[in-house]
């Protein structure tokens, strides 16, 4: 299951490397380019790049036991390791004994979060740990 990143964030990237793109591309034809001109072509070429990354893999990935956070660089959590869920206004924290993952809820399609908290309700721990237990689709 993929928990996908929201379209607003995927195309106001998109829009912005390619203003940037363009604009430095302008500048650069013009033969006026300074540093920025050039620092605003890269820029654009690096976010339009992160358009189509952040497209193609999403921002989380539920596959096999495991929670895939996708990034510069990957995270991987084993879910039967979680041992403490936390909730914060626009972020979850995912413990295990060896690591953490923090999960930006803000940045995640409407419809994948309700696919998330199903996944993290039936993870098998102590209420106090766990403030998603008991959360199923109806909760939605």
């Amino acid at each position: 299951m993929k928990i996908r990143y929201s379209k607003t964030r995927l195309f106001s990237n998109l829009l912005l490397g390619s203003l940037f793109t363009l604009w430095g591309t302008v500048k650069w034809l013009e033969g006026s380019a300074s540093y920025f001109g050039y620092f605003q072509l890269l820029l654009g070429i690096l976010m339009v790049g992160n358009f189509f990354f952040e497209r193609h893999n999403q921002y989380l990935k539920i596959e096999n036991g495991f929670l895939t956070k996708h990034s510069l660089r990957k995270k991987s959590l084993k879910l039967e390791e979680v041992v403490q869920i936390k909730s914060f206004p626009g972020k979850i924290k995912i413990f295990t004994s060896e690591e953490n993952l923090s999960i930006n809820t803000g940045i995640i399609d409407e419809d994948s979060i309700k696919d998330l908290y199903p996944v993290l309700g039936s993870l098998k721990l102590h209420q106090k740990e766990n403030p998603f237990l008991g959360w199923s689709q109806t909760n939605s």
